[in-house]
């Protein structure tokens, strides 16, 4: 039986065969207790937190930019 963390890192990991390409990777969070993605998808770059799809931007920098934003709003 399967837990959740370990269901999602499964999905995760057979949706990163189908063209998905990780092109950052950092710590972010009060004590760097989260783990961050931007992985470029296609033409766009997605942004995880801690596993989860946060948003779609246009470029890394503003993927990266938006994962900052979002951690200072919700206080992490």
């Amino acid at each position: 039986m399967h837990n959740f963390k370990q269901f999602r890192q499964a999905v995760s990991e057979s949706a990163q065969q189908i063209n998905e390409k990780t092109v950052a990777k950092m710590k972010v969070g009060k004590g760097n207790k989260y783990s961050a993605e931007v992985k470029k998808e296609g033409s766009k770059f997605v942004a995880y937190v801690d596993g989860d799809k946060l948003d779609d931007f246009k470029s890394e920098k503003d993927a990266k930019k938006g994962i900052e934003d979002f951690v200072k709003l919700m206080d992490l």
